[in-house]
This record gives C-alpha cells, sequence and structure tokens, in this order.
C-alpha cells in the first residue's frame, strides 16, 4: 500500500490505513500521513472496475463536477479528487487494480436510515441543493459511465431476456412476481414518452451518501457534503427524487424479507418533496413537476426488474448471501410499489 500512497504524495510517512465505511462496491480506507512534517487524514479508494468499466470516464465526470461546484457557490463542500504526482486521477497498480484519493471530512457521520422528517428533509434538500448547482453544466459534457443505468425501458428488455434464459425451477418459484411486473410495465413507457430534459444527475440518492454534521442535533440534522459522485451522469430529474423515495419512506431497507414491515410513511413522502422542491422547484420545467409523483414508483419498480431477472439466470450481477436473496429482494421493492402506488404515486398508469 506505501507504493500506492506514494503514487500521490511526495515523500509521505503513513501513520496509519484503515479500512473505513461500509459500502459494498469500492474499498476505501482512512489514511493518515505526515507530508513535509504536516499531519493529513485523506480516502483512499480502489475504484470498482468491474462495476465501473470505465475508470478513467468517472474520474473525468468526478472532476468535472467538483470544478463546477467550486465556482458556483455552492454551499455544501465539495470532494474534490487529488491528483497523482503525474496529474492523473487514477493510479492504476500491476494487478490492474483502481486507485484514487479524496479529502477526509473530518467530524462527520452518515445515516443508514431515514428515521425522521427532519433527516428526510435536510436529505432531500441537499441533494436538491447538489442538482441546483449543476444545473448550468452542460449534461452532455459528462459520460454514461454506466450506460442506461436508469432507463427503465431497458432494463424491462433486459428482463424479458432474461425471462426467456431463465433457470425453469427459478421462473416456477417467482412467477407471481413475474406476472406483478409485466402487470405494472407501462410506467416505464409513460416515463420514456414524457421527453423530460437531461440533466447532470447523481443517480444514487440514498441518506448514506451524505455527510452529516456530528456535532448538531438530532432534530437539527446538518448535511455537509454529498458522497459517492460514481454514478453522477446525464439523466432525468425523476431518478435522484425517486431513489430518494424508493430508499427513506419505508424503514425496511431492501433485504427484508418479512414484507408486513414494508410501509410508506407518508410524512417522510411529504417532507422529502419539500426539501427537494425548495432547492429545485423553480428550475423544474411544468413537465418535471407533474411527473414528481411516478418517479418512486417508477425507480421502484425498476429496482424489482433488475434483481427478479437477475435471480432468474442464476445470479451473475448482484452478490447474494443466500439463493433467494435476490428474489427476496424483488418481493421487498414490488410491495414496496404497490405502496406507493395505492398512495397514489401513479394516477393514470393502466
Amino acid at each position: 500500500m506505501e507504493s500506492i500512497v506514494q503514487q500521490f504524495f511526495d515523500y509521505p510517512q503513513i501513520v496509519s490505513l484503515v479500512p473505513f465505511g461500509t459500502g459494498h462496491i469500492n474499498d476505501t480506507y482512512r489514511l493518515e500521513i505526515r507530508e513535509a512534517d504536516q499531519p493529513q487524514t485523506w480516502l483512499l479508494q480502489r475504484l470498482n472496475h468491474h462495476v465501473f468499466r470505465q475508470p478513467e470516464a468517472v474520474m473525468q465526470n468526478i472532476h468535472l463536477v467538483a470544478q463546477h461546484l467550486e465556482k458556483h457557490h455552492y454551499p455544501l463542500r465539495i470532494l474534490s479528487p487529488r491528483p497523482t504526482l503525474s496529474g492523473q486521477w487514477l493510479f492504476c497498480d500491476p494487478a490492474g487494480n483502481y486507485w484514487r484519493v479524496f479529502p477526509f471530512f473530518e467530524n462527520t457521520e452518515t445515516y443508514e436510515q431515514v428515521e425522521t422528517t427532519e433527516q428526510a428533509h435536510a436529505a432531500a434538500k441537499a441533494f436538491g441543493a447538489f442538482a441546483r448547482a449543476l444545473n448550468s453544466l452542460d449534461a452532455s459534457q459528462l459520460q454514461a459511465t454506466i450506460p442506461g443505468f436508469h432507463d427503465g425501458e431497458k432494463r424491462l428488455a433486459d428482463f424479458l431476456v432474461a425471462l426467456d434464459r431463465a433457470i425453469p425451477e427459478r421462473l416456477v418459484e417467482a412467477r407471481a412476481e413475474v406476472d406483478a411486473i409485466l402487470d405494472n410495465q407501462l410506467i416505464f413507457k409513460q416515463v420514456a414518452e414524457l421527453g423530460l430534459p437531461r440533466r447532470a444527475i447523481h443517480h444514487d440518492t440514498k441518506i448514506n451518501n451524505l455527510l452529516f454534521d456530528s456535532n448538531a442535533s438530532l432534530t437539527s440534522p446538518t448535511p455537509v457534503g454529498v458522497i459517492d459522485l460514481d454514478t453522477v451522469m446525464p439523466g432525468i430529474v425523476l431518478s435522484d427524487f425517486g431513489d430518494l423515495v424508493r430508499t427513506s419512506t419505508s424503514l425496511a431497507d431492501e433485504d427484508e424479507a418479512d414484507l408486513t414491515k414494508i410501509k410508506f410513511r407518508k410524512p417522510i413522502y411529504d417532507a422529502l418533496l419539500e426539501g427537494f422542491l425548495s432547492e429545485m422547484g423553480e428550475l423544474l420545467t411544468p413537465a418535471e413537476r407533474h411527473a414528481l409523483p411516478l418517479a418512486g414508483p417508477w425507480l421502484t419498480l425498476m429496482q424489482a426488474v433488475r434483481f427478479i431477472g437477475d435471480y432468474l439466470v442464476g445470479d451473475t450481477y448482484y452478490k447474494v448471501k443466500y439463493p433467494t436473496h435476490n428474489l427476496v429482494r424483488g418481493r421487498n421493492q414490488l410491495a414496496l410499489f404497490a405502496q406507493l402506488k395505492n398512495n397514489g404515486g401513479i394516477g393514470g398508469i393502466g
């Protein structure tokens, strides 16, 4: 690891290097060094190039976003990557692993779940402020690091291919879930036909992708910065608001097998909507504002499509802890989708 650190710092003395965080994709370390006799703390991270197959494009996007935020009076701290001594955003080691360095923000914490309306409002406002600051960034400058990531029609097409290739026993086991997806598939067509403007979108607006001030009170959570910028790329605003709704409105996470624990919380939804619109409201087109109620159901059904499709073909994408893990996840998302739909999210979808 010392040889990796030396790619980013001049003659550093490594004080400590320990695993950090709970991310499932990248390997992250808290790095303490002394450089020119000055103590410094950074994040050293191995970018998973099996998920992000264009590592350089990921880092170019992050650099462009950080550069843009620095010029536009963005109110939160900015996750600006540190270049290597040779001026690159990544170092590729002899084993083909890609490494990068980011600043470490002291006195911050993350939340794994949204438990209060105050948290929901603060999170939605922070992600809204991020989207607002990027409103003037030409989204075409960003590369699609995961093509079709939130393209519902593409995800549905992939699902139909998985259906044709399904392991027979698994297709039998997932028959009810397959039918539920097919019965509700029109939402993907409806959203695609809205023709919403392409924006620079975060695409992964879970609350644990925010840093909060660890000294703030529980009743007044204070966001410090938006993190995990690997999926920032062109998209539609429904992606960001939809993922807030999908990951925040139920206390049960997507691995929960007991479907009775999946309960839509209207006060949380209202707080998300108010917080997001407080930043983005005046920048949204009439079509975008009208479509916001579709965001949660649309993205939740899309996630169900991905889980069930992966289950049908033998779990080739998502890591699983037991044979029916993806089926459980898919059922979970379908249960949440049904509650979002019943609470008026879909409206006229047949």
